[in-house]
């Protein structure tokens, strides 16, 4: 039996058809602007809700300063992680620094009941407007503590340079997993 001799070029327009004909339809160009926005301005709601939870959490500087003497870090910042169930709880930044326009941050949760996430996408929101000032990518690095890198906006980054890890910070974070709590 003898077997028809297939070109290779013939073999290769098959498979890109076939590909052509199983490919998904290219993203609308608003798809593709929504994937680049921010989420608090995808869903605007959702932020004012978290932003207003966020807001009413209640800082207790003389028990606060009184156990930033046991462990690492200054001045507790208010924490909401947005699972799908919400927890509030507070972070110890452990590093703080900006050079040029980059900051990069450490920081330690609290608590945090059941496993720890690997990643969040970080959104510092500012006190006490409350409005958004930059999201960002934390990683976990050991257990509970997180690190992050992120540019900063030249004003921004001016500001900030000052800072120091145990200064009152100037931001409140929400906490989202990386996964995509949407």
């Amino acid at each position: 039996m003898t077997t028809p001799e297939i070109s290779i070029e013939r073999l290769l327009r098959q498979r890109l058809a076939k590909a052509e004909a199983e490919a998904p339809r290219p993203p609308r160009a608003r798809e593709l602007l929504d994937l680049v926005r921010p989420w608090w301005e995808v869903w605007p709601e959702r932020f004012r809700e978290q932003a207003a939870k966020l807001a009413q959490i209640q800082v207790e500087y003389a028990y606060a300063m009184d156990r930033a003497g046991a462990g690492r870090g200054g001045h507790p910042v208010p924490v909401l992680i947005a699972h799908a169930e919400e927890l509030e709880t507070f972070a110890r930044v452990l590093y703080f620094a900006v050079a040029g326009e980059t900051l990069r941050m450490r920081f330690q949760l609290d608590s945090m009941p059941g496993r720890a996430e690997p990643e969040f996408d970080v959104t510092l929101v500012s006190e006490p407007e409350s409005q958004p000032i930059l999201t960002a990518h934390a990683t976990e690095s050991v257990t509970s503590e997180y690190r992050l890198d992120a540019d900063l906006p030249g004003e921004l980054a001016r500001r900030w340079a000052e800072l120091k890890v145990t200064d009152r910070m100037p931001f409140r974070l929400i906490l989202r997993p990386a996964a995509g709590v949407r």
